[in-house]
C-alpha cells in the first residue's frame, strides 16, 4: 500500500546506493534512477547530491526521508487495524532490539508470531539502547526492545521482565564449585567483558563499585563486542565472564562453563518495550508485546539456576503489568 516511487526513494535515502536500492526492489538501477528524478522533477527540488559514484541526501532529501519513514509507519498500522475485516496485504513491521534480545530471545517468539500473520515480513533492527531508541524516533523502526533503563518522557516504556547477568568460569576453574564469591576476589581473575560504553558491562561495574570494587582493579586485559565471544573466550581459559541468563542454555548443557552466585548478587536488569507515544499498538505489534509477556512467563518458571534456589525465587521474574 505505500507509494511505490517513496518507497524507492526511502530505500535509497537509507542506503545511499542505487545498486543496493535496486537489488532489494528487484529493479534494474536505471529503473531506480528514473524514480527517483521523477520524484525530484515533480517536487521541483534535488533530494540527492551526486558527486562521482558517491550521493548523499540534502537539506530537503533529509526532511523528506522524515516524512516517508512516518508515512509508512501509518500505513503498516492502516493494513494492521483492517486485517480483522478479511485485508489480506502484507504488513511489514520493523523491531528494532537489543543484542540479547535479538539473538536469544525474538527467535523464540517469532514463530508464533509469523503463525498468527502468515503475510507479515519482519525486519530485525540490532542495536545499543540509545541507537534503537534514535531509530524508534526517526519512525525506522515500529518498536523498541531494550534492556538498559532509559528515561525518555517522549517515549512509551514498560518493562516486560527482568534477566540476570551471570559469572561464567569454565569447570574446571577453582572457582566452579564455589557457593558465593564475594565481588572483592574479582580482582584476582582476568575478567571478559563487553567492551567499555555497553550497557552489559556498565550494570556490571555498577554492582562491582556497590562492593567496594574499583574499574581499574579489574584485569581486563580483553573487551569483546559479543556475548558469543565471551562463552567462547572463557571456554577457552582466557578469564571469568559476565554473560545474560538468556545466552546460557547451550554452554550449561554442553557442560562446557559453570556458573559461580556472588555474594549481594544477582545482577538483575530489566528488559523494556519502547513505543511512541500515541494511540495503544494494534496487530503484530500488539501481540508481539504479549508473545514477550508469556515468554517472561514461561523463562520464570524454567529449573532454577543455583541449587540453594527454589522455583519461587527463580533468577529471571516477569516484570509487573
Amino acid at each position: 500500500m505505500e507509494n511505490f516511487r517513496l518507497r524507492v526513494f526511502r530505500l535509497v535515502a537509507e542506503t545511499l546506493n542505487f545498486r543496493r536500492a535496486a537489488e532489494e526492489l528487484h529493479l534494474t538501477q536505471p529503473a531506480v534512477t528514473a524514480q527517483i528524478k521523477a520524484l525530484e522533477d515533480s517536487l521541483g527540488i534535488a533530494l540527492f547530491d551526486r558527486i562521482g559514484r558517491s550521493i548523499s541526501l540534502t537539506p530537503a532529501g533529509s526532511t523528506l526521508l522524515q516524512y516517508v519513514r512516518r508515512i509508512e509507519s501509518i500505513t503498516n498500522e492502516a493494513v494492521a487495524a483492517l486485517a480483522p475485516f478479511g485485508g489480506q496485504e502484507g504488513v511489514d513491521i520493523s523491531i528494532g532490539a537489543s543484542h540479547t534480545v535479538a539473538v536469544y530471545l525474538l527467535p523464540q517468539i517469532l514463530p508464533e508470531l509469523l503463525r498468527e500473520w502468515p503475510t507479515l515480513h519482519v525486519h530485525v533492527v540490532g542495536g545499543s539502547t540509545n541507537e534503537v531508541l534514535a531509530a524508534l524516533t526517526n519512525h525506522q523502526v515500529s518498536i523498541g526492545l531494550i534492556e538498559a533503563p532509559a528515561f525518555r518522557p517522549d517515549l512509551k516504556i514498560e518493562p516486560f521482565m527482568e534477566d540476570e547477568l551471570a559469572l561464567i568460569v569454565r569447570p574446571d576453574h577453582k572457582w566452579a564449585k564455589k557457593t558465593l564469591l564475594r565481588a572483592a576476589e574479582l580482582v584476582q581473575e582476568p575478567i571478559l567483558l563487553r567492551e567499555p560504553g555497553s550497557g552489559m558491562r556498565r550494570f556490571v561495574e555498577e554492582y562491582l563499585e556497590r562492593n567496594g570494587v574499583l574499574r581499574k582493579q579489574l584485569r581486563t586485559t580483553v573487551d569483546v563486542n559479543s556475548t558469543e565471544a565471551i562463552i567462547c573466550a572463557v571456554e577457552a581459559g582466557l578469564g571469568v565472564g559476565f554473560v545474560p541468563w538468556l545466552a546460557l542454555d547451550k554452554a550449561l548443557k554442553l557442560g562446557t562453563i559453570n556458573t559461580v552466585a556472588l555474594e549481594n548478587g544477582p545482577i538483575k536488569r530489566q528488559m523494556s518495550t519502547a513505543l511512541l507515544t500515541g494511540p495503544e499498538p494494534k496487530g503484530p505489534v500488539a501481540l508481539l508485546i504479549q508473545q514477550l509477556r508469556s515468554a517472561a512467563a514461561q523463562l520464570k518458571l524454567k529449573t532454577p539456576r543455583f541449587p540453594r534456589e527454589t522455583a519461587a525465587t527463580a533468577r529471571v521474574e516477569v516484570a509487573a503489568n
